[in-house]
């Protein structure tokens, strides 16, 4: 009896190890289709109407981290190469008391980036809300050739995801090498950002835990499962996944914003405290 037993749960884990072996190749597969279908290779025959540039968390002192400071650089060198008219840069304070948006917007003046051509959206907890909360600003303003500059392991999936809410993205994949020669010129100008905390910071899992209960829904899973799971429902033909939004959306550009912080209006922003 019991080496039946044993016998039937070794075909059980066989086959469970066979399923998520196919399930990570199939995953593999799909994403070197979506690389090979979104990256932006060359220059665009046009600009796109606005780049999406989602955030990554500052350092606790408030000044850039390296992530930061790699974004905000690409995505300078993207508006050089007259690759947009606009970014909407996304991300609240999410795992340090310091909004991701501002930091990047704050960087990219500094760099270069006229203030009014950047957006700010300053509630994203997740790529997703990244994306989502960014479209709504775009379909405020009417754009609709609409791309994703961030690191090569979030531009792709996360133009995936807007595919699934606009059914057109292009992802431009950050160029290490070149990025890494141009911040060697300007790290002691970006070391300059500092920004001021948020007065209301609230953890990760209990901002999750509110905006869950404001919504009357079910709380976010977590990304490792609702990112393959959004991929399913595509495959599938089901509607896609509706990230948790703000109620609203603001038109609200890093020059306007400093204008009411009581910046001029050739501010940089690189000291809001």
């Amino acid at each position: 009896m019991r080496g039946r037993t044993g016998k039937k749960w070794r075909q059980v884990a066989a086959l469970g190890a066979m399923t998520l072996g196919m399930s990570m190749l199939l995953t593999l597969l799909h994403a070197a289709c979506a690389s090979w279908r979104l990256e932006m290779k060359r220059a665009p025959e046009q600009p796109f109407d606005a780049i999406i540039v989602p955030g990554c968390p500052s350092k606790q002192d408030g000044s850039l981290s390296a992530c930061q400071a790699r974004r905000a650089m690409w995505v300078t060198v993207l508006w050089e190469r007259g690759y947009t008219r606009h970014f909407i840069t996304s991300g609240a304070a999410v795992a340090s008391p310091f909004v991701e948006a501002y930091a990047l917007a704050a960087a990219m003046v500094l760099l270069g980036v006229p203030a009014e051509r950047i957006y700010l959206e300053p509630h994203a907890l997740h790529t997703d809300e990244n994306v989502y909360n960014a479209l709504q600003i775009a379909r405020m303003q009417r754009w609709t050739r609409l791309a994703i500059a961030s690191d090569r392991g979030q531009a792709v999936p996360a133009c995936e995801m807007l595919e699934d809410w606009h059914r057109q993205c292009g992802a431009f994949t950050l160029d290490y090498e070149l990025v890494k020669a141009r911040l060697a010129s300007a790290a002691d100008k970006l070391q300059a950002v500092r920004l001021a905390k948020e007065a209301d910071f609230v953890p990760l899992k209990e901002r999750e835990a509110q905006r869950a209960r404001l919504c009357g829904r079910s709380p976010r899973p977590p990304s490792f499962l609702l990112y393959p799971w959004m991929l399913l429902r595509k495959g599938l033909g089901r509607p896609p996944w509706q990230p948790f939004a703000p109620p609203s959306v603001s038109l609200v550009t890093w020059d306007s914003y400093l204008r009411r912080q009581g910046g001029g209006a050739g501010t940089t922003g690189a000291q809001l405290e």
